[in-house]
Protein backbone atom coordinates (compact mmCIF):
# COMPACT_ATOMS: atom_id res chain seq x y z
CA UNK A 1 0.00 0.00 0.00
CA UNK A 2 2.89 2.37 0.78
CA UNK A 3 4.21 1.91 -2.78
CA UNK A 4 0.85 3.01 -4.18
CA UNK A 5 0.84 6.08 -1.92
CA UNK A 6 4.35 6.96 -3.09
CA UNK A 7 3.28 6.69 -6.73
CA UNK A 8 0.23 8.88 -6.08
CA UNK A 9 2.42 11.49 -4.34
CA UNK A 10 4.84 11.52 -7.32
CA UNK A 11 1.94 11.86 -9.76
CA UNK A 12 0.54 14.77 -7.75
CA UNK A 13 3.95 16.45 -7.77
CA UNK A 14 4.43 15.95 -11.52
CA UNK A 15 0.86 16.83 -12.49
CA UNK A 16 -0.51 19.51 -10.12
CA UNK A 17 -3.88 19.51 -11.93
CA UNK A 18 -4.42 15.89 -10.75
CA UNK A 19 -4.37 16.74 -7.04
CA UNK A 20 -8.15 16.79 -6.74
CA UNK A 21 -10.04 13.61 -5.90
CA UNK A 22 -11.62 13.42 -9.35
CA UNK A 23 -8.26 12.54 -10.91
CA UNK A 24 -7.77 9.48 -8.72
CA UNK A 25 -10.90 7.49 -9.46
CA UNK A 26 -13.25 8.82 -6.79
CA UNK A 27 -15.63 10.25 -9.35
CA UNK A 28 -17.13 9.38 -12.68
CA UNK A 29 -13.96 10.29 -14.61
CA UNK A 30 -11.12 7.86 -13.83
CA UNK A 31 -7.51 8.97 -13.66
CA UNK A 32 -6.61 6.78 -16.62
CA UNK A 33 -8.72 8.96 -18.94
CA UNK A 34 -6.99 12.11 -17.75
CA UNK A 35 -3.53 10.62 -18.18
CA UNK A 36 -4.39 9.35 -21.67
CA UNK A 37 -3.89 12.87 -23.00
CA UNK A 38 -0.13 12.45 -22.62
CA UNK A 39 1.79 12.39 -25.92
CA UNK A 40 2.28 8.95 -27.44
CA UNK A 41 5.17 7.47 -29.38
CA UNK A 42 4.88 6.33 -32.99
CA UNK A 43 4.05 2.78 -31.91
CA UNK A 44 1.13 3.97 -29.77
CA UNK A 45 2.75 3.66 -26.33
CA UNK A 46 2.75 6.58 -23.93
CA UNK A 47 5.91 8.62 -23.64
CA UNK A 48 7.30 7.67 -20.21
CA UNK A 49 9.75 10.55 -20.01
CA UNK A 50 9.51 12.23 -16.63
CA UNK A 51 9.47 16.01 -16.32
CA UNK A 52 12.89 17.52 -15.71
CA UNK A 53 13.56 18.69 -12.17
CA UNK A 54 15.55 21.95 -12.07
CA UNK A 55 19.07 21.66 -10.73
CA UNK A 56 19.22 17.87 -10.85
CA UNK A 57 21.19 17.63 -14.13
CA UNK A 58 24.76 18.83 -14.61
CA UNK A 59 26.54 19.22 -17.95
CA UNK A 60 29.62 17.01 -18.00
CA UNK A 61 33.07 18.58 -18.03
CA UNK A 62 33.79 16.99 -21.44
CA UNK A 63 30.69 18.59 -22.99
CA UNK A 64 31.49 21.97 -21.46
CA UNK A 65 35.06 21.78 -22.80
CA UNK A 66 33.89 21.20 -26.39
CA UNK A 67 30.74 23.34 -26.34
CA UNK A 68 32.17 26.57 -27.84
CA UNK A 69 35.14 25.30 -29.86
CA UNK A 70 33.67 26.07 -33.30
CA UNK A 71 32.37 29.46 -32.17
CA UNK A 72 35.74 30.40 -30.60
CA UNK A 73 37.76 29.33 -33.64
CA UNK A 74 35.39 31.09 -36.04
CA UNK A 75 35.52 34.39 -34.17
CA UNK A 76 39.31 34.11 -33.77
CA UNK A 77 39.76 33.63 -37.53
CA UNK A 78 37.64 36.74 -38.18
CA UNK A 79 39.66 38.74 -35.65
CA UNK A 80 42.92 37.53 -37.22
CA UNK A 81 41.74 38.53 -40.72
CA UNK A 82 40.99 42.06 -39.49
CA UNK A 83 44.15 42.46 -37.39
CA UNK A 84 47.48 44.07 -38.19
CA UNK A 85 49.24 40.73 -37.65
CA UNK A 86 47.09 39.08 -40.30
CA UNK A 87 47.27 41.98 -42.77
CA UNK A 88 50.27 40.71 -44.83
CA UNK A 89 48.70 37.25 -45.08
CA UNK A 90 45.33 38.75 -45.95
CA UNK A 91 46.80 40.84 -48.78
CA UNK A 92 48.41 37.72 -50.26
CA UNK A 93 45.16 35.73 -49.98
CA UNK A 94 43.04 38.49 -51.51
CA UNK A 95 45.48 38.85 -54.40
CA UNK A 96 45.37 35.09 -55.01
CA UNK A 97 41.54 35.14 -55.17
CA UNK A 98 41.41 38.31 -57.32
CA UNK A 99 39.68 40.40 -54.65
CA UNK A 100 40.43 44.07 -55.24
CA UNK A 101 38.17 45.56 -52.56
CA UNK A 102 39.91 44.80 -49.24
CA UNK A 103 37.63 47.17 -47.29
CA UNK A 104 34.52 45.33 -48.51
CA UNK A 105 36.02 42.00 -47.51
CA UNK A 106 36.87 43.30 -44.03
CA UNK A 107 33.37 44.75 -43.69
CA UNK A 108 31.94 41.36 -44.68
CA UNK A 109 34.13 39.57 -42.12
CA UNK A 110 33.18 42.02 -39.35
CA UNK A 111 29.51 41.52 -40.15
CA UNK A 112 29.59 37.71 -40.22
CA UNK A 113 31.73 37.48 -37.07
CA UNK A 114 28.71 38.32 -34.92
CA UNK A 115 26.64 35.55 -36.51
CA UNK A 116 29.04 32.71 -35.66
CA UNK A 117 27.49 30.74 -32.81
CA UNK A 118 27.34 27.12 -34.05
CA UNK A 119 28.68 24.61 -36.55
CA UNK A 120 25.92 25.53 -39.01
CA UNK A 121 26.65 29.27 -38.94
CA UNK A 122 30.41 28.73 -39.29
CA UNK A 123 29.92 26.15 -42.06
CA UNK A 124 27.72 28.61 -43.99
CA UNK A 125 30.70 31.01 -44.18
CA UNK A 126 32.80 28.33 -45.87
CA UNK A 127 30.37 26.42 -48.05
CA UNK A 128 29.81 27.90 -51.52
CA UNK A 129 26.15 27.77 -52.59
CA UNK A 130 24.56 28.03 -56.02
CA UNK A 131 22.81 31.33 -55.21
CA UNK A 132 25.99 33.08 -53.96
CA UNK A 133 27.24 36.04 -55.99
CA UNK A 134 30.75 36.01 -57.45
CA UNK A 135 31.95 38.38 -54.71
CA UNK A 136 30.55 36.19 -51.92
CA UNK A 137 32.13 33.08 -53.47
CA UNK A 138 35.51 34.84 -53.56
CA UNK A 139 35.03 36.09 -49.98
CA UNK A 140 34.22 32.57 -48.74
CA UNK A 141 37.28 31.08 -50.44
CA UNK A 142 39.49 33.84 -49.04
CA UNK A 143 37.99 33.33 -45.57
CA UNK A 144 38.79 29.60 -45.75
CA UNK A 145 42.36 30.35 -46.86
CA UNK A 146 42.96 32.85 -44.06
CA UNK A 147 41.41 30.33 -41.64
CA UNK A 148 43.93 27.69 -42.71
CA UNK A 149 46.81 30.13 -42.16
CA UNK A 150 45.50 31.06 -38.73
CA UNK A 151 45.09 27.47 -37.54
CA UNK A 152 48.44 26.29 -38.91
CA UNK A 153 50.62 29.16 -37.69
CA UNK A 154 48.78 31.30 -35.11
CA UNK A 155 46.23 29.19 -33.27
CA UNK A 156 48.62 27.76 -30.66
CA UNK A 157 49.66 31.25 -29.60
CA UNK A 158 46.00 32.34 -29.53
CA UNK A 159 45.01 29.34 -27.39
CA UNK A 160 47.69 29.80 -24.73
CA UNK A 161 47.82 33.59 -24.59
CA UNK A 162 44.06 34.20 -24.71
CA UNK A 163 41.21 33.89 -22.22
CA UNK A 164 40.14 30.41 -23.34
CA UNK A 165 39.19 28.20 -20.39
CA UNK A 166 39.71 24.73 -21.89
CA UNK A 167 43.06 25.25 -23.61
CA UNK A 168 43.99 21.55 -23.94
CA UNK A 169 40.68 20.74 -25.63
CA UNK A 170 41.05 23.60 -28.13
CA UNK A 171 44.57 22.40 -28.91
CA UNK A 172 43.35 18.82 -29.34
CA UNK A 173 40.65 19.87 -31.84
CA UNK A 174 42.97 22.15 -33.81
CA UNK A 175 43.59 19.81 -36.75
CA UNK A 176 39.96 18.65 -36.79
CA UNK A 177 38.98 22.27 -37.34
CA UNK A 178 41.61 22.57 -40.08
CA UNK A 179 40.22 19.51 -41.92
CA UNK A 180 36.69 20.88 -41.68
CA UNK A 181 37.76 24.25 -43.08
CA UNK A 182 39.44 22.46 -45.97
CA UNK A 183 36.31 20.31 -46.59
CA UNK A 184 33.28 22.30 -45.39
CA UNK A 185 30.84 19.98 -47.18
CA UNK A 186 31.62 17.36 -44.50
CA UNK A 187 31.47 19.83 -41.63
CA UNK A 188 28.35 18.52 -39.89
CA UNK A 189 29.84 17.50 -36.54
CA UNK A 190 33.00 18.04 -34.53
CA UNK A 191 33.25 15.36 -31.84
CA UNK A 192 33.61 11.66 -32.62
CA UNK A 193 30.57 9.53 -31.97
CA UNK A 194 28.14 11.56 -34.05
CA UNK A 195 29.19 9.80 -37.25
CA UNK A 196 30.40 6.28 -37.93
CA UNK A 197 33.46 7.47 -39.83
CA UNK A 198 35.52 10.05 -38.02
CA UNK A 199 36.64 12.96 -40.16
Amino acid sequence: MSILKTKIAKAQKSYPDLKNEKAFGKSEEPAQNILSSKPKNVDGRRNKKRPREPGSYVTSERDRATKNIVKNYGKAICSFACSEVGKPYLESVLEKHNIQQQKEFLAYISKVKESIDSIQSFRSLLLVRDDDTDDIVAFKKAFAAIGEIFIKYFSVNWIFSGRITHKDTHLKFRFKMLRRIQHPEFFTYLKQGYQKNSF
